[in-house]
Formats: structure tokens, sequence, C-alpha cells
């Protein structure tokens, strides 16, 4: 199975799949675009947000899985649906629709490697996810999730592959609670 965990910065993406490859050690794991473009000094090493490093970690995502879909047994830390809500964050500070810009070129390459997931376990931020994190802008973060939330519940960008959809499954809870939520899903 090919798997994608998805959700805001600091909602215990990580912290998930450490947990499931320990227990299923048969499952190997993609680091974040983010740290892998880091390592590779493509992106710059700050955290502050900018669109054209969200558009470089969006293909990067999207190669990443499209390199992979032949792979059984591997668990994606992000998926392109994370980079397009960041994106999105971005645009709508500027007042641009996403659809008037140079994110939405991406859409049908983002549609072609989400066809190559069986499963999107999506974190959303809920009152049973709260984490303690140190974030200084917690209204960008809550941006993102409500941005996650339209794309996967609602499509407002048409990504999803109409035909062999991954599953998109949302997880909230401890972090026991998530694991066994996400081992449940293994049984599909």
């Amino acid at each position: 199975m090919r798997i994608a965990i998805s959700g805001t910065h600091f909602i215990g993406k990580s912290t998930l799949i450490e947990d499931f490859i320990k227990k299923h050690p048969n499952y190997r794991s993609e680091v974040e675009p983010y740290y892998k473009l880091q390592d590779q000094a493509t992106v710059e090493s700050s955290l502050e947000p900018c669109l054209d490093s969200f558009l470089v970690q969006l293909d990067y995502s999207i190669n990443q899985i499209n390199e992979c879909a032949d792979e059984q047994n591997i668990i994606f830390d992000r998926c392109p649906v994370d980079f397009l809500a960041y994106a999105m964050c971005e645009l709508n500070q500027d007042s641009i629709n996403i659809n008037d810009s140079e994110v939405s070129e991406r859409f049908s390459d983002v549609k072609a490697a989400l066809d190559n997931l069986d499963l999107i376990i999506f974190l959303p931020i809920t009152k049973e996810n709260s984490i303690e994190y140190t974030e200084e802008d917690l209204d960008y973060r809550k941006a993102v999730d409500i941005f996650l939330k339209k794309l996967y519940r609602d499509d407002i960008c048409d990504i999803f592959p109409q035909y062999n959809h991954p599953e998109i499954i949302e997880i909230s809870g401890d972090r026991a609670v998530r694991l066994r939520k996400l081992e449940n899903c293994l049984a599909y």
C-alpha cells in the first residue's frame, strides 16, 4: 500500500509515521520534501513561507510519488495536497485566486500523482489533535488547515482522480489512537 500522511505543520505527521514504521518495518518512509530539498540546498533553510518555496516542494512531492508508483509498502510524509494548501495561503494573502496563478498549471500533475496513492491520511486540527508546539503564527497554521479541509472535503481544485481515487481518511486522537486508526486502514 502507498500511503501519504497529510496535514498542517505541527500536527503530528512525522510522529505518526515513526510510530507506524516501528510496528511495520516492512514499510519504508519517504521524508518530507522540505527536508529532502533542504539537504540538497534547493530550498532556503528559512522557515519563512513563500510561494516559490512551496512550488518547488510541490514539484518535488509530485515527482517523489510518481517515482515510487510501482513500489508497495511506502509511507510519505506529506503529499502534493499539502503544498497546494500552503500555496493557497500565500496567494490568499495577496488576494489572488489559485485558478489565476501558476499553481493551477500543476493541477493535472497533482491529479496524476494522487492516482499513484492508495490512501491519504489527513490529520485535521481538532481539539483531539491538540499538541504542544512553539509556533509564532497560529493563524497561518489554522489557515493551512482550513485550505486542506476545503481541498479534501470539497475538492475545490478538482485534483482528485475520478477513478482510482485514493481513499482519504481523517484521523484524530492521541498518538496511540491515531496509530490504531491507521493500522485499521490496512485491513481494507
